[in-house]
């Protein structure tokens, strides 16, 4: 009787995966009797106990070829640049920090939404960004022979400058070799920076460091003055307004004061209205006069003479009520226009002192938000040559080998596990 299909593909399945595991069972037997050879080996190293040439040919064949790319040349080529090659280089640092207006406290929900401590001030990155700049480098290049400091003989051909990596001469290849000997960092917990400079020689360390933090005084002090120019130019524009229209109403009196030919109107005017003042008294007097000669001495020959008298002074105080209130050449069309004038001169006095007081407070304004940088610890001499870390620098290079061929070595096991039949 036939086997159905389904139990004939179940045996043909079962056969196949045994297969499969026996495979592996091998392969797992010859890697532990590999595994026990080399530790064989290795404990014999150790221990001290002698060993044939065949022997070691036998173990360094077990390695195989990519061991030695991956591993070894690295290796070998690393130790000879550290230990042989790599030349001395001194550190000199400066710590610092910029300080500038007092800021804001900082409340229980900025620390809760921003995570912690406040954001480190901008112009704190400002210094940092002008220290990477191609700015600092032209100045060092310029005033401080950073071509000769980063060419020093004492250097090595891999990182002075020309050197094999920046083999030209030219400016950008010298910011990019400036850009491996002087770093600057920030701790954005306290605000401080650190200003790390390394060269060939001591002193070469020391004097790039104190150039570096000159010049970014000089960048502080440069945005400390244009700041204050933008916060005093609308200030001063609004005096420079105030005065110019006070000169403006000055001419205008002056030109008044010389059509009318009268120092001050004010006084001018008072003349007139005294005398207009007598010759009111005097009409009222002779009318006074005249109404008791009527009522006691109806013939008396005074009574022709006060009317005269009356009639003179009404056509005299006609005549001085034209000059003071008439429409034209009048005492009081001439001192409205003087008014008007010294009117717009005490408003635009009064503004040239609101003008003054905002100048004089957006002065004391601007030198209160002035920046300035304050050293913590100056540009140290340095003794000892701390760079490079030559044996952290080696092991570096050898773990991350090995690792890179550990991973390699576990993909390729990997691949061929699920790639054999």
């Amino acid at each position: 009787m036939t086997a159905p299909f389904g139990q004939n593909q179940f045996a043909l399945h079962s056969v196949e995966v045994s297969q499969q595991v026996s495979l592996e069972t091998v392969r797992m037997v010859q890697f532990a009797r590999r595994a026990h050879a080399i530790a064989r080996e290795a404990i014999g190293v150790i221990g001290g106990r002698p060993r044939s040439a065949k022997g070691i040919s036998e173990f360094f064949r077990s390695l195989n070829i990519w061991f030695w790319a991956i591993v070894g040349l690295p290796t070998l080529l690393a130790a000879i640049y550290y230990f042989a090659v790599a030349a001395d280089l001194y550190a000199s640092q400066i710590i610092f920090v910029v300080r500038g207006p007092a800021k804001p406290a900082v409340s229980l929900g900025s620390l809760l939404g921003g995570g912690g401590m406040p954001a480190p001030a901008e112009d704190t990155f400002a210094v940092h960004e002008f220290i990477r700049s191609r700015d600092a480098v032209r100045k060092l290049d310029q005033l401080n022979g950073l071509r000769a400091v980063l060419n020093r003989p004492e250097g090595d051909l891999f990182t002075r400058f020309p050197g094999i990596i920046a083999w030209r001469n030219d400016f950008e290849a010298l910011y990019k070799t400036y850009g491996h000997f002087v770093s600057v960092d920030m701790d954005t917990s306290s605000g401080v920076s650190t200003l790390l400079v390394k060269a060939y020689r001591p002193e070469d360390a020391q004097m790039i460091a104190r150039a570096l933090f000159s010049y970014s005084e000089q960048l502080v002090n440069e945005l400390n003055e244009r700041a204050r120019k933008d916060a005093l130019a609308t200030f001063q524009h609004e005096v420079d307004i105030d005065e110019e229209r006070i000169a403006n109403i000055q001419r205008q009196l002056t030109a008044y004061r010389v059509k009318e030919k009268m120092l001050d109107p004010k006084s001018a005017s008072a003349g007139p209205l005294e005398l207009l003042a007598q010759m009111n008294a005097q009409y009222a007097n002779s009318k006074a006069q005249l109404a008791e000669a009527l009522k006691n001495a109806r013939n008396s020959p005074q009574i022709p003479l006060i009317k005269t008298r009356i009639a003179t002074l009404e056509k005299l105080i006609s005549e001085e009520r034209a000059k003071i209130s008439g429409d034209t050449n009048s005492v009081v069309a001439s001192l409205s226009e003087y008014e008007y004038l010294n009117m717009r001169l005490q408003l635009a006095e009064k503004n040239l002192a609101s003008a003054f007081t905002s100048l004089a407070s957006a002065r004391l304004e601007a030198q209160r938000q002035q920046l300035y940088m304050e050293t913590i610890a100056q540009p140290n001499f340095p003794d000892y040559p701390l760079y490079p870390k030559r044996i952290v620098s080696f092991a570096t290079v050898v773990a991350s080998c090995l690792m890179v061929y550990g991973i390699s070595w576990l993909l390729i096991a990997g691949v061929r596990e699920h790639a054999a039949p």
